[in-house]
């Protein structure tokens, strides 16, 4: 069983897929106080940290992965563009180069938009070249694991250098086998059989009428949507949203925006689990 450190872990999208590939995590860091509250529902016995800057890879219990999406607002092609800087969001990355220097996992996911392929990712490949960690990436589209968006996320896995002899080995190579053509057109793709064009806002209300999210479920039947953020213990009733309920979806749909497909993390975790030799367990 592999274990896990979790950085910048938001609500835990990414973690899930992990879990579900079997590995098990021993903390969390997440500085948002709502998604430190998810993840201590779903990972009750975890430490949680709250800031990134202030770890110290000797204080923390060791672990065989760490992973995490730092902040992506500097290198995100609907941002200002600012880049990898001290001083910026994503110039967090520095926090997280340096937790794998002091941590030195067997392997390190790193996880952000695809905006970082042409907006710093020579300064993270530099980084981790610096410290020892060779590292490959690709780009992992939500839309090939099932889902009705594109999503595009670049994943990088490094791992000491010379851990692979072989210099013809990928460790992701098995992505393509297990996932087909996930290089689909950035105008048009499938979902589910259905054609959508992405260029025309009507075009997914035309193929699919049905609603994609219909409600945000926090896990307990009974405590769905509550202005409080614990449930109000009333059905759920689909239609007109009063404002104090509007207020208690909000911190959950932007914990949603900002996290990933689960199935995503999953994905890369089987690619690790085979080139360590082990099962992957199946996904739920």
């Amino acid at each position: 069983m592999l274990t896990v450190g979790s950085l910048f872990s938001g609500a835990g999208l990414c973690d899930l897929g992990l879990t579900w590939a079997g590995f098990e995590h021993q903390w969390f860091c997440e500085i948002d106080p709502f998604c430190r509250a998810v993840l201590t529902r779903h990972w009750p016995d975890t430490s949680i940290y709250n800031d990134v800057s202030s770890l110290k890879g000797a204080e923390l219990p060791p672990v065989d992965v760490l992973c995490g999406g730092f902040p992506c607002q500097d290198v995100s092609s609907a941002g200002a563009r600012a880049g990898i800087k001290q001083g910026t969001r994503s110039g967090l990355w520095y926090e997280y180069a340096r937790l794998i220097k002091e941590i030195r996992p067997k392997y390190a996911i790193i996880e952000n938009v695809r905006g970082l392929l042409s907006c710093g990712i020579e300064i993270v490949l530099q980084d981790l070249a610096a410290i020892g960690y060779d590292a490959e990436w690709e780009v992992l589209p939500a839309a090939a694991l099932g889902a009705p968006h594109h999503r595009e996320r670049v994943f990088i896995v490094a791992y000491p250098r010379g851990r692979f002899p072989d210099r013809g080995h990928r460790l992701l190579s098995p992505l393509q086998r297990d996932l087909g053509d996930v290089n689909q057109s950035l105008q048009l793709f499938d979902w589910l059989g259905l054609r959508i064009d992405r260029a025309r806002k009507t075009s997914a209300l035309e193929v699919y009428p049905g609603p994609v999210l219909c409600r945000v479920d926090d896990g307990s039947a009974a405590g769905l949507d509550g202005a409080d953020g614990h449930g109000s213990g009333h059905p759920h009733k689909i239609g007109r949203v009063d404002m104090s309920t509007a207020r208690a979806w909000a911190p959950r749909l932007k914990a949603l925006g900002n996290g990933i497909t689960p199935q995503q993390s999953y994905a890369i975790a089987a690619c690790i689990l085979q080139a360590e030799g082990l099962d992957v367990p199946p996904m739920p």
